[in-house]
C-alpha cells in the first residue's frame, strides 16, 4: 500500500477502559461496498468531508526543481457528495490545496475555522539534487486559517522533526484535542497515535495514546467524528490481514472499547481512513483489496438496511413513555414492522433503504402519533436516535406549599401510584409546581414529601374521566416546634378506638417522619364527636390517644417522644354540638387526632 509506506506515522494514548457499553456502526445491516467515481490509476484514499464535499488524496505528477523528469506525489482534492453517498464522476472533481509537496489526511475543524492538513517536507539536506526518495521522505503537520478569502497557511504544527514522522491529523470538534500519528522514539511500535490538549491557545506536550490502542505493528489513520468516535487502522491487532479498520470512543483522556467490523468493510488487504457520513447514512474507507482502480481505491459504504433507536417521550413532561406500541407501514400500507418500546421509552427498529415509511405510535391513554420515515435519497433522513413526542390525554399538575404562608416549596418529591404500584415520581420547580402524566380508567395515590416537612397524600380515580387536566393543591406542615398539625384522615369510626386503615396510611407516615427526624417530640391529641355523654366522650377520645400511640410505638418510636392526650368532645371543628343536627360527615371532621411538635431542631421556615 502506497499511502502506508509514504505516510505511515502514529498515536499512542495511556488506556483507561470505559465501563460504558461498546459503541457499534455500520453493525447487524445490511451493506454494500462500492468502488468510489473519483478513482485513478494512481493511488487515491479518503481523508475528510467537509461542506458536503469528500476531500481526498491522489497521486499526481509533480516536476521536481533541479530535476527534468516528473514524480508521483499527493495532492489534495474534493468530489461533491451526493444525497444518496455517491460521488461525482472522475475528473468533476477539483484541486483543495495545491503546494510543491506531498499532501496526506487532514482534518477541519469548523468551530475554530482551522485545518490541520500532513505535508512532507520539501527537501531534506542530505537529498537535495537527487530524485526524492520515498523512504527520505519526512512528514509534518501544517495549520492553515479560514478567512474570506479561502485558507491561509499559519505554520507548522508543534513537535515537527526532520528526525520523524508527524501526521494523520485528527482534530475534535470543539479544537482542543488533536490526535496524530507519529514514529517519534519511544513509542510501541513502527507508528503509535499520540494526542495533545490545546490550553490557553498552546499544544500541550504530546502523550502516547498507550498499549490500550497502540501495538508493536502500524497504527494509523484516525478520523474523529462529531460523536466522539475515534477511527483508526492498525494491522498489529490480529485482523484479516494487512491494515483493519477499529473504533472506539476517546474522551478525556479515555479510551472505551476496542471494535472492529464484522462486514465487507474491512479485507485480506490494507484498509485504512474510515470517514462516516452524517447519521451513518454513508462512509467512506480506502483499501488496495483486489478488483480496484488502482493500487488504493476510495470506496463507498451503502446500508441497504439503517438501524436507528427510537425514543418516545411525553409532550407533556418530556419523560420516556413505556411499552407504546410502535407500527411502521410502507408506502403501499402494508405493515413492515411493529415493536414495544421498553421501560426507558426505547425499541430499536431497523427497516431498509431507500424507502419511505409511515410510523404510527400508540397506548392507551395517549394520542396516536404519527411520523414519516423517508430512507429515500430525497429524504431528510432520520437521526440514529430519533425522538417522538406523544401526547396524554389525562394529565395531573398540582403546586406544593409551605402551609404557613403558602409558599412555594422547592424539590418536594411527588410519588404516583397507580392500583397500588408506583409508576412515576415528579418534582416541584421553583414555584412548587409540578406535572405528571396519568391515564384514564385507573385509581391513584399521589403522595407530596419534601425535607423538613410532614407529607401529605390525595386519592382520586380517573374511571370515567374525560381527556383533560387535574389540579392538586398539596400544603404541607413544616416540622418546626410548635407546628400544629391537623390530620383529618386520622379517623375513627362511631365509638370506636381501633385504628381504621385510612388512619393506619397517615400513621404510618407520622412513624417514618419521627425515625427520619429524631429529635423531633410531639404531643398527640385525640377528640371525638358530640354524641354520647361528656364523661363518656372523654374515655372514648383519651381511648382513641392511647390507640394511637401504642400503634406507633409498635412502628418502632420510643413512647417517651410522644405525649398522649385526650380532650373528649370539648374542642369541636365546626358547629356540630350538643342540640345541633348535623350529618355523619360533620360528625366525623369532630373525631379526628392533631399532632403539635413540642420539640425540633429542623429549621423553622421564614413567613412571608
Amino acid at each position: 500500500m502506497k499511502a502506508k509506506n509514504i505516510l505511515g506515522l502514529t498515536l499512542v494514548l495511556a488506556a483507561f477502559a470505559l465501563n460504558a457499553q461498546p459503541v457499534k456502526v455500520f453493525q447487524d445491516v445490511k451493506i454494500s461496498v462500492k468502488n468510489a467515481s473519483v478513482n485513478t490509476p494512481n493511488s487515491d484514499f479518503a481523508s475528510a468531508i467537509d461542506q458536503g464535499e469528500l476531500i481526498y488524496n491522489t497521486e499526481v505528477k509533480v516536476q521536481v526543481p533541479k530535476v527534468k523528469e516528473s514524480y508521483l506525489f499527493y495532492d489534495v482534492f474534493s468530489s461533491q457528495i451526493q444525497p444518496e453517498g455517491r460521488l461525482a464522476k472522475q475528473g468533476e472533481h477539483r484541486p483543495r490545496i495545491t503546494t510543491k509537496v506531498q499532501e496526506g489526511p487532514m482534518s477541519i475543524c469548523k468551530a475554530t475555522d482551522e485545518m490541520y492538513l500532513t505535508q512532507s517536507y520539501e527537501l531534506e539536506t542530505d537529498v537535495q539534487n537527487i530524485v526524492f526518495k520515498k523512504e527520505n521522505i519526512r512528514l509534518g503537520i501544517v495549520k492553515f486559517k479560514k478567512g474570506k478569502d479561502g485558507w491561509t497557511e499559519e505554520g507548522q504544527f508543534p513537535f515537527a522533526s526532520k528526525d520523524y514522522n508527524v501526521a494523520h491529523p485528527a482534530v475534535n470538534q470543539t479544537g482542543d484535542t488533536l490526535v496524530f500519528v507519529s514514529d517519534m522514539p519511544g513509542g510501541f511500535g513502527g507508528t503509535d497515535l499520540y494526542y495533545t490538549v490545546r490550553k490557553n491557545g498552546e499544544w500541550g506536550n504530546p502523550v502516547n495514546m498507550g498499549d490500550g490502542i497502540n501495538t508493536a505493528g502500524m497504527d494509523m489513520f484516525p478520523h474523529w467524528d462529531k460523536d466522539g468516535i475515534l477511527y483508526f487502522a492498525s494491522d498489529g491487532r490480529g485482523g484479516q490481514g494487512g491494515l483493519d479498520i477499529f473504533y472506539t470512543t476517546f474522551k478525556g483522556g479515555k479510551i472505551g472499547t476496542i471494535s472492529t467490523f464484522d462486514n465487507d468493510i474491512n479485507s485480506k488487504s490494507d484498509d485504512f481512513g474510515f470517514i462516516p457520513g452524517p447519521q451513518e447514512r454513508y462512509a467512506y474507507f480506502s483499501s488496495n483489496r483486489s478488483g480496484g482502480q488502482g493500487s488504493d481505491d476510495v470506496y463507498i459504504v451503502l446500508p441497504e438496511e439503517y438501524k436507528f433507536d427510537l425514543l418516545v417521550l411525553s409532550s407533556f413532561t418530556d419523560k420516556p413513555v413505556a411499552n407504546v406500541k410502535v407500527e411502521i407501514k410502507n408506502a403501499k400500507g402494508k405493515v413492515v414492522a411493529e415493536a414495544m418500546t421498553d421501560k426507558e421509552g426505547r425499541t430499536p427498529l431497523t427497516l431498509e433503504m431507500n424507502e419511505a415509511y409511515d410510523l404510527i405510535a400508540s397506548k392507551s391513554g395517549y394520542y396516536d402519533k404519527g411520523k414519516k420515515i423517508n430512507l429515500t435519497p430525497e429524504g431528510e433522513f432520520v437521526k440514529k436516535e430519533e425522538v417522538l413526542y406523544i401526547d396524554p390525554s389525562h394529565r395531573l399538575t398540582g403546586q406544593v406549599v409551605n402551609i404557613m404562608g403558602d409558599e412555594p416549596i422547592e424539590g418536594a418529591i411527588i410519588t404516583i401510584a397507580q392500583d397500588g404500584q408506583t409508576v412515576d415520581v415528579a418534582y416541584s420547580d421553583g414555584q412548587g409546581n409540578f406535572k405528571a402524566d396519568i391515564q384514564p380508567d385507573h385509581n391513584y395515590l399521589v403522595t407530596a414529601e419534601a425535607d423538613n416537612f410532614f407529607g401529605t397524600d390525595v386519592e382520586f380515580s380517573t374511571a370515567g374521566m374525560e381527556p383533560g387536566e387535574l389540579f392538586y393543591y398539596f400544603q404541607l406542615y413544616p416540622l418546626d416546634a410548635g407546628t400544629r398539625i391537623g390530620l383529618n384522615n386520622i379517623y375513627y369510626d362511631y365509638d370506636k378506638s381501633n385504628i381504621r386503615p385510612d388512619a393506619a396510611r397517615v400513621l404510618d407516615r407520622m412513624a417514618e417522619t419521627l425515625i427520619k427526624y429524631e429529635d423531633i417530640e410531639i404531643r398527640l391529641e385525640s377528640h371525638t364527636d358530640c354524641r354520647g355523654t361528656d364523661h363518656y366522650n372523654q374515655l372514648l377520645s383519651e381511648r382513641r390517644a392511647k390507640a394511637t400511640l401504642d400503634y406507633l410505638v409498635r412502628k418502632g418510636i420510643d413512647k417517651s417522644r410522644i405525649e398522649a392526650i385526650g380532650y373528649g368532645e370539648t374542642k369541636p371543628v365546626n358547629e356540630c354540638v350538643d342540640g345541633i343536627d348535623c350529618p355523619e360527615e360533620m360528625h366525623q371532621e369532630n373525631r379526628r387526632t392533631v399532632f403539635e411538635i413540642v420539640k425540633s431542631k429542623a429549621t423553622k421556615k421564614t413567613e412571608k
